[in-house]
């Protein structure tokens, strides 16, 4: 690895801010561990790219150090009552983790949204990556009760899926009801839909699992690759 790998700064967090304060929640109940490695209990509904996407929040926000051992300041933001405290103690870990924004001019009162952009490509974010961390961003900053500019744009919360009411049947005349139904031709629609969910598994089949063991550049490598065919699979599916 030569110099100027071993200095890249890594990027500030883009897990969604539900999943990682759910994860934060699962640790009060069950006690913060020594270590936050893959078999945690938090980790076994996750993804492997939700559970990489977490513990480099953890790393980024100084929860945990390189080697993923709990920090003084993870115990503390656990253990913390919701309201003042838990404000107090959010934004004791937000400041210093995003000195590019705190300690850098930024007025966060009424700075526009593109300066704020611009602050996050500074970093290294690219492509839907900066949307991704304003996104964290500004949900922390919210929960640990920091005052945000109103030309921010609004960030949307996690989309509820809610059941459709089933559509009543037609009564079926007993002449008709006792022929055979006959089953539907698939449609190109339909073939190419199972197509791309077969390829799709296909091509993540083949992906390694996330290893908290690899170097700093391949565990951004390896979350930026998964993104990058995640965001692709999105777009073909219409989301």
């Amino acid at each position: 690895m030569n110099e100027k790998e071993s200095t890249k700064k890594a990027l500030p967090p883009y897990v969604p801010y539900r999943t990682f304060t759910n994860f934060l929640e699962n640790l009060k109940h069950i006690g913060v561990p020594q270590v936050i490695d893959r078999s945690i209990a938090p980790f076994k509904s996750m993804s492997g790219a939700l559970q990489g996407q977490v513990r480099l929040a953890l790393e980024y926000l100084n929860l945990i150090n390189a080697a993923g051992e709990t920090t003084e300041g993870l115990k503390h933001l656990v253990n913390t009552e919701e309201g003042i405290e838990r404000e107090q103690a959010l934004k004791d870990v937000l400041i210093p983790a995003y000195s590019f924004i705190f300690d850098n001019g930024l007025n966060l009162e009424n700075a526009t949204h593109r300066q704020l952009e611009e602050r996050f490509k500074q970093e290294g974010a690219t492509g839907d990556t900066p949307r991704k961390c304003i996104a964290f961003f500004l949900h922390a900053a919210r929960g640990a009760g920091i005052k945000l500019s109103p030309h921010f744009k609004k960030v949307r919360g996690p989309r509820k899926v809610t059941a459709k009411p089933r559509r009543k049947e037609a009564a079926i005349p007993k002449s008709e009801s006792s022929s055979p139904a006959k089953e539907p031709a698939s449609s190109p629609k339909t073939i190419g839909t199972i197509a791309d969910t077969a390829l799709e598994k296909m091509i993540l089949a083949k992906m390694p699992d996330f290893n908290p063991e690899w170097s700093k550049e391949a565990q951004e490598s390896w979350l930026d690759t998964i993104n990058k065919l995640m965001d692709r699979f999105q777009k073909k599916s219409g989301d």
